[in-house]
């Protein structure tokens, strides 16, 4: 037994008073009978402690470093005496003064931030006493805790050994391994292994990037930490090399974190092949050679070969890169072989040089134009191929050229587009200028075609009845034309007319002249233009036809007026009111202006129409009378005029029976004639 020093055994029980209720010294005193109690008060009181305290031991590990949001399993084991059979495991968090409970079955007395998350995974029978902590906080971070076995019975001290959590909230690292053989046809194998708190739920790990089979295992390594650990095997093949293998590890309550590591597979020379600055070179140049190859560990010699006209020769060179002097004209067919500690390999095709020369223009270059489409061709000989530039008038064609397009087929060059510039076919000029590195070549094309954009032009443009007029037929052509014609549209028919110059003169002597229409020929072909109608301009004209009426005193008036420009009329007419106005025009007939409104009493009616445009300005009077006085006036004006017409009938037929008596046949026709004439002029009098 080991010797406790205690000043007295009333001493130790003032310490037993201040542990939990359960193993308090008021309630040992109640298991000893009355009469006992006295005398065995001090020997009993120390010798059961000593003897308590001999066999009881708990074991758990100093400190626990714990992820935060995972979980932690606490390792705890126990020994007690033979005597006691414990029953009940509670674990605290160590005071100085109290004693605050983090697992107990009393759950609303445990302290936050553990209540709701700790349980026991230990078992008591067995002499464990291992805690489970969930959703670690870091809140929980420095506290130490202890178990306590039978709380409400045992007197042990076991906060003597407590554990610290230590909360982390950065993941513990990743070990990434590669084990096998690195050669192809060898098998890798990758284990990913993360060191954890956690046995109940470990981390899942996951491969990514590549595909294998997998073996996964956890290992406990003491003291509460576990290793948890996956391992994925595949065969090695070459399209491995360098492939970046991802490892991603999931905690409890954690995201997802990807570590990786690169596989290393060696190899023997593969895809040996030979490049150079360029596949042609000028004659008499120099061109540096490469032997590439495809290999891990790199390749370390080399051997040339050349073929030339179907023999192949060796080259005096063994590294990797060579710089060939002696090209000819012909083809030149490199080949190389790639060695390294693993194997050879050989080009399996050759490298071809040919010849450059610079590019040659053929005289077949040209230029036709279409309707308004220009159509060019460049046809060029060079090696390596040229670089075709257009020009038209010495800058880039899209300035003289809409929906340009330019394609190539074997070096024959193409320029297509709609011409957009005024400027004459015979001035323009389309250059063709072929380039590539060892020189350059222009050719300027001559353009042929009908003549283009033919129009009539009017000289003035706008003119007076009586005036000149100058047409001219406008053209753009190349070569130059040889005769024009004019013609005037008559009806359904076309009058072809005498002029055969560019210019035809005209006298205007109506108000519609034309349309007129021209034609340019060369030697190419036949340009025409479109019709022109010529318009002549003239002061406003008001028609007889213009008339006012009134119905149950509404006025309604129109007033047909003959200009061009369109004239403006006005209306003046001081005894209608509530007056509206409107203007219509027929494109090919009279502007009619209508004026309505109502007559006021007592007012003078007389209504003015006003027609006005920039040749001058006319008005006419309409007079509005009144329908009852219309109506009288009409029926004595026709009775004097029954009147007059009977009287005169009389005169006539007296004055031809006269006539018959002393005169011939002939003359009373020729009177007979005068006489219904006169009486025709005489109805439209009365009228």
């Amino acid at each position: 037994m080991k010797s406790v020093e205690l000043s007295s055994v009333e001493d130790y029980t003032q310490k037993w008073v201040k542990q939990p209720l359960g193993f308090r010294l008021l309630n040992w005193k109640k298991r000893i009978p009355e009469s006992e109690k006295k005398a065995t008060k001090d020997n009993t009181v120390l010798s059961f402690v000593l003897l308590d305290a001999q066999e009881w031991d708990v074991n758990v590990p100093t400190e626990m470093k714990v992820l935060s949001g995972s979980c932690v399993d606490v390792p705890c084991t126990f020994t007690h005496p033979s005597s006691h059979r414990p029953s009940e495991i509670a674990w605290y968090s160590y005071s100085s003064t109290q004693y605050p409970l983090v697992y107990s079955w009393r759950t609303q007395e445990i302290i936050e931030p553990f209540r709701g998350r700790t349980q026991l995974s230990g078992d008591v029978n067995k002499g464990t006493c291992s805690l489970r902590i969930t959703d670690v906080k870091p809140a929980m971070n420095g506290y130490h805790l202890y178990p306590w076995i039978d709380p409400d019975h045992v007197k042990h001290t076991f906060y003597h050994k407590t554990v610290k959590l230590n909360v982390q909230e950065t993941s513990p690292p990743v070990q990434l391994t590669v084990d096998g053989n690195p050669e192809e046809g060898g098998t890798i194998s990758i284990t990913c292994s993360v060191v954890h708190t956690c046995p109940s739920s470990p981390p899942i790990l996951t491969f990514g990037g590549i595909s294998g089979e997998i073996q996964n295992n956890q290992t406990d390594l003491g003291s509460g930490s576990w290793r948890t650990q996956s391992t994925i095997s595949f065969p090695t093949r070459v399209s491995d090399q360098g492939r970046e293998v991802g490892c991603w590890v999931q905690h409890s309550g954690r995201r997802s974190v990807p570590s990786w590591i690169d596989v290393n597979v060696n190899y023997a020379p593969r895809s040996v092949h030979v490049s150079g600055e360029s596949s042609t070179v000028v004659v008499g140049g120099s061109i540096t050679l490469e032997c590439r190859s495809n290999a891990n560990p790199p390749a370390s010699s080399f051997l040339w070969y050349l073929q030339r006209s179907g023999s192949i020769s060796s080259l005096m060179f063994r590294e990797q890169s060579i710089t060939i002097t002696d090209l000819q004209p012909d083809q030149n067919s490199f080949y190389c072989t790639a060695h390294s500690s693993l194997g050879v390999a050989n080009s399996s095709s050759p490298f071809i040089i040919s010849g450059e020369y610079q590019p040659i223009i053929s005289s077949e270059s040209s230029c036709i134009i279409g309707g308004r489409v220009l159509w060019c061709w460049c046809k060029v000989q060079s090696l390596p191929n040229a670089t075709v530039e257009w020009r038209i008038e010495g800058r880039p064609p899209q300035f003289a050229l809409s929906d340009m397009e330019e394609f190539s087929v074997l070096q024959n060059h193409t320029l297509r587009g709609k011409l957009s510039i005024s400027k004459a076919v015979l001035h323009i000029g389309v250059t063709c200028r072929a380039s590539n590195d060892h020189g350059q070549q222009n050719h300027t094309l001559i353009i042929k075609a009908p003549p283009q954009n033919v129009s009539i032009t009017l000289q003035p443009s706008r003119v007076l009845e009586g005036q000149s007029l100058l047409l001219s037929c406008y053209n753009h052509a190349f070569p130059a034309v040889l005769s024009y014609s004019w013609y005037r549209d008559e009806g359904s028919g076309t009058v072809l007319l005498r002029e055969r110059s560019e210019n035809l003169y005209l006298q205007v002597t109506g108000r519609y002249m034309g349309p007129f229409r021209c034609s340019a020929i060369n030697q190419i072909g036949e340009g025409r233009s479109d019709s022109t109608l010529i318009q002549v301009d003239f002061a406003p004209v008001i028609s007889p036809n213009s008339t006012c009426s009134l119905d149950h005193g509404v006025v309604w008036c129109e007033c047909v007026v003959e200009s061009y420009p369109v004239a403006t009329v006005i209306w003046t007419a001081p005894s209608v009111v509530e007056s509206s106005q409107a203007v219509s025009v027929d494109p090919y007939g009279p502007l009619r202006a209508t004026l309505t409104g109502h007559v006021r009493s007592g007012q003078a009616r007389l209504i003015t129409c006003h027609a006005t445009n920039q040749h001058g300005r006319v008005s006419l009077q309409l007079l509005l009378k009144d329908p009852s006085a219309m109506s009288s006036s009409s029926l004595v004006a026709a009775g004097c005029g029954a009147v007059a017409v009977a009287l005169l009938t009389a005169a006539v037929f007296y004055w031809i029976r006269k006539r018959r008596r002393n005169g011939s046949q002939d003359n009373v026709g020729v009177e007979v004639v005068r006489y219904r004439n006169n009486q025709k002029k005489a109805d439209l009098r009365t009228t």
